[in-house]
């Protein structure tokens, strides 16, 4: 399932639709509105046969800007352990939730965390990554400042 204009589609719908998949495998939401706890818990719990989640949030993570948040991972790693592929970036994730994720889902071969900003990887942690994960996309921000990436992606919605 894919879902282009997330900004039509409420948290309830989503729910209400997948709580009707249950064979549902894939599941990618670009830039999305709609996915909250309740929907991504819905998700998981609905769709046992999940294998591959992708979804980034509408803006980025600026530090400063909220609290820190794993519940996104915590869902994941508690609902959807047969994903090989999952891609969450521009969450609000902490190296907590990222642990959780990978003590969570033992077959995740795929794993895009960029534009998580709240992620301060160890040298201990990052390897741990590359070793369980075969394609690992690391948090970008080591490469820019937080500043730097809201605005890149600021022009790039408009």
């Amino acid at each position: 399932m894919r879902i282009l204009n997330s900004w039509k589609v409420s948290d309830k719908g989503f729910i209400d639709v997948v709580r009707k998949l249950p064979q549902l495998e894939e599941v990618d939401i670009p830039w999305s509105n709609i996915v909250y706890k309740d929907s991504l818990e819905a998700l998981g719990r609905s769709c046992p046969l999940l294998k591959s989640l992708k979804f980034n949030r509408m803006w980025p993570n600026i530090p400063g800007s909220a609290a820190d948040n794993d519940d996104d991972a915590l869902i994941i790693s508690e609902t959807m352990p047969r994903l090989f592929r999952l891609e969450i970036t521009g969450t609000k994730l902490t190296n907590i939730g990222l642990l959780a994720i990978l003590d969570g889902c033992p077959l995740l071969e795929y794993l895009d965390i960029q534009a998580c900003s709240n992620l301060s990887l160890s040298e201990s942690l990052r390897k741990r990554c590359l070793e369980q994960i075969k394609e690992f996309r690391q948090p970008m921000l080591d490469f820019f400042d937080d500043r730097d990436y809201f605005e890149y992606c600021i022009n790039y919605l408009r």
